[in-house]
C-alpha cells in the first residue's frame, strides 16, 4: 500500500517547514505524495512549500483566502491523492520517520481482516516549543494527550457505538477510492467539518479505529484556532463557526435522533452576547434559542 499525505494550511510557513523537513525522514518507501493545500495564505508559504520539491513526492495546491475553509483545502488534497490511502495532518505537528507506515500498516492489517474501507485515528501529544529536527518518540510521549480518544481512557475506538466522534482532522487516514471522501464545503469556519466526515464514512460502512503507533507532536500556537484551547489558556475564544457548524451537522441528518441529542446537550451551554457572538457563560442555557438563533442566520444569509 501508499499513502498520500494531506496538509491544509495557513500563514504558519515556519512549522510548514518543520513538519516537511520530518516528512523526507519517513520510513518504508510508502510516501507516494505531499499535498501542501494553501488556505489563501499569501505569504511565503508557497516558497518554502516548493523548496522541498527535490525532496519529497510534493504537490502545491492554492485556494482563495475567503476565510478558514480547512475542508475545502483538505478536499483540494483528496483530488491531488494517489496510493491506497490518504493520510491528513495539520500544519503545526511533528512527526517520526515511522508516521505514515504507521498509518498504512493499520490499513493493511485492516485489509488482511476483510475491511475494504477503514479510518485509522492516530494520536496527538502537545508541547509548546518548536523543535527544529523530528522528535524522538520520548519526546512525543512526555507531551500531555491532546485528542478525543484519551476521552476513552484505554478502551478502543472500535469498541464504541459512535466511533465517528473521535474523527479530527489532525491525524487520521482514510482509504482512497470511496465517493464519501469528500469534506462537505457548506461548512465554514473552524469545528464539525473533519466530525461530520467521520460520521458519513461510518455510516457509509467504514470501520473506524486508533491507532497507538500513530502519533504526532502538536506544536501549541500563541493564538490557537482552536477555541477550547484558547478556553484553557485563558484567551479569548470565538466558538461561532462552532456552535453554527454543530446545528447544521445536526439538520443535514433530520432523522438521526441520537445525532440530535449529541448536538443539543453540547450547545446548551451556549449563549448570546451582547455582540451576538456566542459565548459559555457557566450555566445550561435554552438549546431551542441556540438552534433557532443559528437557524435564522443561516436563512438570513441564503436570502442574501
Amino acid at each position: 500500500m501508499k499513502a498520500t499525505l494531506v496538509i491544509p494550511t495557513y500563514r504558519r510557513p515556519e512549522r510548514l517547514r518543520a513538519l516537511l523537513e520530518c516528512l523526507t525522514n519517513q520510513e518504508g518507501d510508502v510516501l507516494q505524495r505531499v499535498v501542501v493545500c494553501d488556505d489563501g495564505s499569501g505569504d511565503e508559504t508557497e516558497s518554502v512549500a516548493r523548496s522541498f520539491e527535490g525532496r519529497l513526492p510534493l504537490v502545491y495546491a492554492w485556494q482563495e483566502d475567503l476565510g478558514f475553509r480547512a475542508g475545502q483545502a483538505r478536499n483540494m488534497g483528496i483530488r491531488e491523492a494517489l496510493g491506497d490511502v490518504v493520510v491528513f495532518v495539520d500544519d503545526d505537528v511533528l512527526v517520526r520517520p515511522d508516521f505514515v507506515a504507521a498509518h498504512v500498516e493499520a490499513h493493511v492489517r485492516l485489509r488482511a481482516e476483510g475491511h475494504t474501507r477503514s479510518v485509522v485515528l492516530g494520536f496527538r501529544h502537545r508541547t509548546h516549543e518548536l523543535v527544529g529536527r523530528v522528535p524522538t518518540w520520548e519526546e512525543i510521549l512526555a507531551g500531555e494527550r491532546d485528542d478525543r480518544i484519551a476521552d476513552l481512557k484505554g478502551a478502543s475506538v472500535a469498541e464504541q457505538d459512535d466511533p465517528w466522534i473521535y474523527v479530527y482532522s489532525c491525524n487520521f487516514s482514510v482509504s482512497l477510492g470511496g465517493p464519501e471522501l469528500v469534506f462537505d464545503d457548506t461548512f465554514h469556519g473552524w469545528g464539525i467539518e473533519d466530525t461530520e466526515l467521520g460520521y458519513r464514512l461510518h455510516r457509509a460502512g467504514y470501520v473506524i479505529v486508533d491507532e497507538p503507533k500513530a502519533r504526532v507532536l502538536h506544536v501549541e500556537d500563541p493564538a490557537p484556532r482552536d477555541p477550547f484551547r484558547c478556553e484553557e489558556r485563558a484567551l479569548p475564544p470565538t466558538y461561532d463557526s462552532y456552535v453554527h457548524n454543530a446545528v447544521r451537522f445536526m439538520d443535514k441528518y433530520p432523522e438521526d435522533d441520537a445525532l440530535a441529542r449529541w448536538v443539543r446537550g453540547d450547545l446548551r451551554w451556549y449563549v448570546l452576547d451582547e455582540r451576538g457572538r456566542f459565548v459559555k457563560n457557566g450555566y445550561e442555557n435554552d438549546v431551542e434559542v441556540v438552534l433557532e438563533n443559528c437557524r435564522a442566520a443561516r436563512r438570513g444569509m441564503d436570502a442574501a
